[in-house]
Protein backbone atom coordinates (compact mmCIF):
# COMPACT_ATOMS: atom_id res chain seq x y z
CA UNK A 1 0.00 0.00 0.00
CA UNK A 2 1.76 3.25 -0.67
CA UNK A 3 1.75 5.89 1.83
CA UNK A 4 0.81 9.00 0.14
CA UNK A 5 2.29 11.42 3.03
CA UNK A 6 5.90 9.34 3.37
CA UNK A 7 8.71 12.15 2.90
CA UNK A 8 10.25 9.84 0.32
CA UNK A 9 7.57 9.98 -1.63
CA UNK A 10 6.97 13.44 -1.72
CA UNK A 11 10.57 13.73 -3.10
CA UNK A 12 10.28 11.79 -5.42
CA UNK A 13 6.87 12.94 -7.23
CA UNK A 14 8.87 16.89 -6.61
CA UNK A 15 12.20 15.44 -8.76
CA UNK A 16 9.78 14.17 -11.18
CA UNK A 17 7.29 17.56 -11.66
CA UNK A 18 11.42 19.29 -11.77
CA UNK A 19 12.14 16.77 -14.61
CA UNK A 20 8.74 17.08 -16.35
CA UNK A 21 8.97 21.36 -16.23
CA UNK A 22 12.41 21.10 -17.52
CA UNK A 23 11.64 19.14 -20.64
CA UNK A 24 8.33 21.37 -20.98
CA UNK A 25 10.41 24.34 -20.56
CA UNK A 26 13.47 22.27 -23.25
CA UNK A 27 10.43 22.05 -25.61
CA UNK A 28 9.33 25.67 -25.35
CA UNK A 29 12.63 26.95 -25.27
CA UNK A 30 13.36 24.92 -29.27
CA UNK A 31 10.65 26.84 -30.85
CA UNK A 32 11.44 29.99 -29.20
CA UNK A 33 14.43 32.14 -29.06
CA UNK A 34 14.94 34.67 -26.64
CA UNK A 35 17.72 37.07 -25.69
CA UNK A 36 17.80 40.37 -23.89
CA UNK A 37 19.54 43.26 -25.09
CA UNK A 38 19.85 45.66 -22.49
CA UNK A 39 21.73 48.49 -24.87
CA UNK A 40 19.66 51.90 -25.05
CA UNK A 41 20.13 51.79 -28.70
CA UNK A 42 19.10 48.46 -29.34
CA UNK A 43 22.04 47.41 -30.87
CA UNK A 44 21.96 43.66 -30.56
CA UNK A 45 18.02 43.01 -31.82
CA UNK A 46 17.43 41.68 -34.88
CA UNK A 47 15.41 44.66 -36.79
CA UNK A 48 11.87 44.43 -38.06
CA UNK A 49 13.04 44.47 -41.73
CA UNK A 50 15.10 41.62 -41.35
CA UNK A 51 12.50 39.83 -39.11
CA UNK A 52 9.98 40.29 -42.08
CA UNK A 53 12.81 39.34 -44.48
CA UNK A 54 13.29 36.26 -43.04
CA UNK A 55 9.26 35.31 -42.44
CA UNK A 56 8.68 35.55 -46.34
CA UNK A 57 11.54 33.13 -47.31
CA UNK A 58 9.68 30.94 -50.03
CA UNK A 59 13.11 28.49 -49.76
CA UNK A 60 16.29 27.36 -47.54
CA UNK A 61 19.01 29.50 -46.73
CA UNK A 62 22.14 27.64 -46.22
CA UNK A 63 25.14 29.45 -44.83
CA UNK A 64 28.61 28.26 -44.62
CA UNK A 65 30.63 30.32 -42.24
CA UNK A 66 34.41 30.22 -42.55
CA UNK A 67 35.10 32.01 -38.95
CA UNK A 68 36.49 28.67 -36.98
CA UNK A 69 39.85 26.92 -36.10
CA UNK A 70 42.13 28.60 -33.32
CA UNK A 71 41.16 31.70 -32.65
CA UNK A 72 42.64 34.20 -30.47
CA UNK A 73 39.75 35.64 -27.58
CA UNK A 74 38.27 38.52 -29.89
CA UNK A 75 37.79 36.45 -32.49
CA UNK A 76 35.99 33.90 -30.80
CA UNK A 77 33.76 36.45 -29.30
CA UNK A 78 33.15 37.62 -33.11
CA UNK A 79 32.26 33.88 -33.91
CA UNK A 80 29.97 33.54 -30.79
CA UNK A 81 28.38 36.98 -32.18
CA UNK A 82 27.79 35.33 -35.26
CA UNK A 83 26.27 32.16 -34.57
CA UNK A 84 23.91 34.26 -31.82
CA UNK A 85 22.66 35.89 -34.93
CA UNK A 86 22.08 32.70 -36.91
CA UNK A 87 20.87 31.11 -34.12
CA UNK A 88 17.86 34.48 -34.35
CA UNK A 89 17.74 34.04 -37.91
CA UNK A 90 16.85 30.27 -38.07
CA UNK A 91 13.97 31.10 -35.35
CA UNK A 92 12.60 34.02 -37.22
CA UNK A 93 12.80 31.83 -40.65
CA UNK A 94 11.11 28.84 -39.32
CA UNK A 95 14.06 27.02 -39.51
CA UNK A 96 14.65 27.76 -43.41
CA UNK A 97 18.33 29.00 -42.38
CA UNK A 98 20.72 26.06 -42.13
CA UNK A 99 23.98 27.37 -41.09
CA UNK A 100 27.17 25.43 -40.19
CA UNK A 101 30.98 26.69 -39.84
CA UNK A 102 33.77 25.08 -42.01
CA UNK A 103 37.68 25.60 -41.62
CA UNK A 104 39.52 26.02 -44.67
CA UNK A 105 42.40 24.87 -43.28
CA UNK A 106 41.20 21.30 -43.09
CA UNK A 107 41.18 20.33 -46.70
CA UNK A 108 43.33 17.09 -46.68
CA UNK A 109 46.57 18.26 -49.01
CA UNK A 110 48.51 21.55 -49.10
CA UNK A 111 46.93 21.63 -52.85
CA UNK A 112 43.84 21.25 -51.57
CA UNK A 113 43.91 24.43 -49.24
CA UNK A 114 45.43 26.61 -51.63
CA UNK A 115 42.47 26.14 -54.13
CA UNK A 116 39.93 26.12 -51.68
CA UNK A 117 41.53 29.00 -50.39
CA UNK A 118 41.11 30.73 -54.16
CA UNK A 119 37.87 29.88 -54.76
CA UNK A 120 36.48 32.11 -51.93
CA UNK A 121 38.63 34.82 -52.84
CA UNK A 122 36.70 34.33 -56.36
CA UNK A 123 33.72 34.93 -54.06
CA UNK A 124 34.34 37.89 -52.54
CA UNK A 125 35.59 36.00 -48.80
CA UNK A 126 39.23 37.11 -48.51
CA UNK A 127 42.16 35.80 -46.08
CA UNK A 128 42.99 38.11 -42.85
CA UNK A 129 46.17 37.87 -41.07
CA UNK A 130 46.02 37.98 -37.54
CA UNK A 131 49.34 38.71 -35.48
CA UNK A 132 49.73 37.23 -32.08
CA UNK A 133 52.44 37.04 -29.59
CA UNK A 134 52.62 33.26 -27.92
CA UNK A 135 55.30 32.24 -25.10
CA UNK A 136 57.18 35.34 -26.52
CA UNK A 137 57.17 34.39 -30.05
CA UNK A 138 55.28 35.98 -32.78
CA UNK A 139 52.36 34.03 -34.78
CA UNK A 140 50.59 34.63 -38.19
CA UNK A 141 47.99 32.68 -38.63
CA UNK A 142 45.13 33.58 -41.92
CA UNK A 143 41.45 33.72 -40.97
CA UNK A 144 38.61 33.58 -43.07
CA UNK A 145 35.98 36.07 -41.51
CA UNK A 146 33.49 35.80 -43.92
CA UNK A 147 30.72 33.37 -45.11
CA UNK A 148 28.84 31.97 -48.30
CA UNK A 149 24.99 32.01 -48.18
CA UNK A 150 23.32 30.03 -50.78
CA UNK A 151 19.35 30.35 -51.75
CA UNK A 152 17.68 28.76 -55.41
CA UNK A 153 20.65 27.29 -56.77
CA UNK A 154 22.77 30.81 -56.64
CA UNK A 155 25.17 32.34 -54.04
CA UNK A 156 26.86 35.21 -52.98
CA UNK A 157 29.99 35.40 -50.74
CA UNK A 158 30.01 38.02 -47.90
CA UNK A 159 32.97 39.71 -45.56
CA UNK A 160 31.64 40.04 -41.79
CA UNK A 161 35.09 41.66 -41.03
CA UNK A 162 33.37 45.17 -41.87
CA UNK A 163 35.11 47.20 -38.86
CA UNK A 164 37.26 50.47 -39.23
CA UNK A 165 40.71 49.16 -40.15
CA UNK A 166 42.24 52.34 -38.99
CA UNK A 167 41.18 51.41 -35.36
CA UNK A 168 42.50 48.65 -32.90
CA UNK A 169 41.77 44.95 -33.70
CA UNK A 170 38.90 45.09 -30.73
CA UNK A 171 37.62 48.27 -31.99
CA UNK A 172 37.54 46.72 -35.22
CA UNK A 173 35.91 43.64 -33.60
CA UNK A 174 33.00 45.61 -32.42
CA UNK A 175 32.10 47.37 -34.83
CA UNK A 176 32.05 44.35 -37.00
CA UNK A 177 29.55 42.92 -34.44
CA UNK A 178 27.32 45.63 -34.40
CA UNK A 179 27.07 44.78 -37.89
CA UNK A 180 26.97 41.44 -38.56
CA UNK A 181 22.91 41.24 -38.89
CA UNK A 182 23.37 43.91 -41.70
CA UNK A 183 25.65 41.91 -43.79
CA UNK A 184 23.88 38.66 -43.57
CA UNK A 185 20.21 39.96 -44.23
CA UNK A 186 21.94 42.10 -46.94
CA UNK A 187 23.38 39.16 -48.81
CA UNK A 188 19.88 37.21 -48.33
CA UNK A 189 17.92 39.98 -49.58
CA UNK A 190 20.11 40.10 -52.95
CA UNK A 191 19.69 36.64 -53.60
CA UNK A 192 15.66 36.34 -52.63
CA UNK A 193 14.89 39.90 -54.17
CA UNK A 194 13.71 39.26 -57.56
CA UNK A 195 11.58 42.12 -57.92
CA UNK A 196 14.43 45.07 -58.11
CA UNK A 197 13.54 48.14 -56.99
CA UNK A 198 14.29 50.91 -60.30
CA UNK A 199 15.86 53.84 -59.57
CA UNK A 200 16.58 56.95 -61.99
CA UNK A 201 19.42 59.13 -61.69
CA UNK A 202 18.51 62.27 -63.10
CA UNK A 203 21.21 63.99 -65.76
CA UNK A 204 21.61 66.91 -67.89
CA UNK A 205 21.89 70.08 -65.49
CA UNK A 206 26.11 69.44 -64.75
CA UNK A 207 24.96 66.56 -62.70
CA UNK A 208 27.60 64.08 -60.56
CA UNK A 209 28.94 62.01 -63.19
CA UNK A 210 29.91 58.26 -63.25
CA UNK A 211 33.26 58.83 -62.16
CA UNK A 212 32.09 60.99 -59.23
CA UNK A 213 29.94 58.11 -58.02
CA UNK A 214 31.33 55.22 -58.74
CA UNK A 215 31.01 53.79 -55.41
CA UNK A 216 27.44 55.12 -54.99
CA UNK A 217 26.69 53.76 -58.36
CA UNK A 218 28.18 50.25 -57.43
CA UNK A 219 26.17 49.95 -54.17
CA UNK A 220 23.00 50.31 -55.50
CA UNK A 221 23.49 48.37 -58.37
CA UNK A 222 24.43 45.19 -55.55
CA UNK A 223 20.50 45.65 -54.78
CA UNK A 224 18.53 47.96 -57.49
CA UNK A 225 18.24 48.72 -61.33
CA UNK A 226 20.04 52.00 -61.97
CA UNK A 227 19.12 54.34 -65.04
CA UNK A 228 20.03 57.35 -66.38
CA UNK A 229 17.17 59.71 -67.52
CA UNK A 230 17.03 62.80 -68.78
CA UNK A 231 14.00 64.90 -68.12
CA UNK A 232 13.38 66.41 -71.62
CA UNK A 233 12.90 63.38 -73.04
CA UNK A 234 11.29 61.38 -70.80
CA UNK A 235 7.86 62.13 -70.41
CA UNK A 236 6.34 59.40 -68.25
CA UNK A 237 8.51 58.56 -65.58
CA UNK A 238 6.32 56.06 -63.91
CA UNK A 239 8.31 52.58 -64.07
CA UNK A 240 11.10 54.48 -61.54
CA UNK A 241 10.22 54.36 -57.89
CA UNK A 242 13.16 56.74 -56.60
CA UNK A 243 14.82 59.49 -58.49
CA UNK A 244 17.86 60.86 -57.40
CA UNK A 245 19.37 64.26 -58.47
CA UNK A 246 22.97 64.83 -57.37
CA UNK A 247 24.21 68.32 -57.18
CA UNK A 248 23.13 69.75 -60.36
CA UNK A 249 24.89 73.17 -61.62
CA UNK A 250 22.41 74.04 -64.17
CA UNK A 251 18.40 75.66 -63.88
CA UNK A 252 15.64 72.99 -64.30
CA UNK A 253 13.30 74.52 -67.00
CA UNK A 254 9.31 74.46 -65.97
CA UNK A 255 8.29 71.49 -68.42
CA UNK A 256 10.92 69.32 -66.23
CA UNK A 257 9.89 70.95 -62.67
CA UNK A 258 6.06 69.99 -63.78
CA UNK A 259 7.64 66.12 -64.78
CA UNK A 260 8.89 66.21 -61.49
CA UNK A 261 6.12 67.55 -59.18
CA UNK A 262 3.46 64.76 -61.25
CA UNK A 263 6.02 62.07 -60.46
CA UNK A 264 5.87 62.76 -56.68
CA UNK A 265 2.33 63.51 -56.48
CA UNK A 266 1.74 60.30 -57.99
CA UNK A 267 2.87 58.57 -54.96
CA UNK A 268 7.18 58.82 -56.32
CA UNK A 269 9.97 59.27 -54.35
CA UNK A 270 12.90 61.74 -54.90
CA UNK A 271 16.09 62.42 -53.34
CA UNK A 272 17.32 65.87 -53.77
CA UNK A 273 21.01 66.73 -53.16
CA UNK A 274 21.62 70.53 -53.62
CA UNK A 275 24.14 73.03 -52.98
CA UNK A 276 23.05 75.95 -52.61
CA UNK A 277 26.42 77.84 -52.80
CA UNK A 278 28.60 77.56 -55.84
CA UNK A 279 31.96 76.50 -53.74
CA UNK A 280 34.58 74.18 -54.38
CA UNK A 281 36.54 72.65 -51.35
CA UNK A 282 39.72 72.52 -53.42
CA UNK A 283 39.04 75.87 -54.30
CA UNK A 284 37.93 77.56 -51.16
CA UNK A 285 41.41 77.91 -49.25
CA UNK A 286 42.90 80.76 -51.54
CA UNK A 287 42.22 83.88 -50.05
CA UNK A 288 40.39 85.54 -52.56
CA UNK A 289 38.36 82.81 -53.50
CA UNK A 290 34.38 84.03 -53.35
CA UNK A 291 31.65 81.91 -53.70
CA UNK A 292 28.38 82.40 -55.16
CA UNK A 293 25.04 81.62 -54.50
CA UNK A 294 23.76 78.60 -56.77
CA UNK A 295 20.59 78.45 -58.33
CA UNK A 296 19.07 75.88 -60.17
CA UNK A 297 15.25 76.79 -60.12
CA UNK A 298 13.61 73.85 -57.97
CA UNK A 299 13.20 76.26 -54.57
CA UNK A 300 9.73 76.27 -55.16
CA UNK A 301 9.36 72.50 -55.28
Amino acid sequence: MVNWHSKKLGDLLLLANGLVLAIFINLIASHYFFRIDLTEEKRFSIKEPTKDLLRNLDDDVYIEVFLTGDLNAGFKRFQKSIQETLDEFRIYSDNKVHFNFVNPEEARSTKAQSEFIQELAQKGISATNVVERKEGQTATKLIFPGALISYGGFEAGVMLLKGNKAGSPDEEINQSIEGVEYELASAIYKLTNLDRKRIGLVMGHGELDSLDIAAFNNALLEQYTLNKIDLKKSSSLTQYDVLIIAKPQRPFNEVEKFRLDQFIMNGGSAMFFLDKMNAEMDSASHPDYVSTPLDVNLDDQ
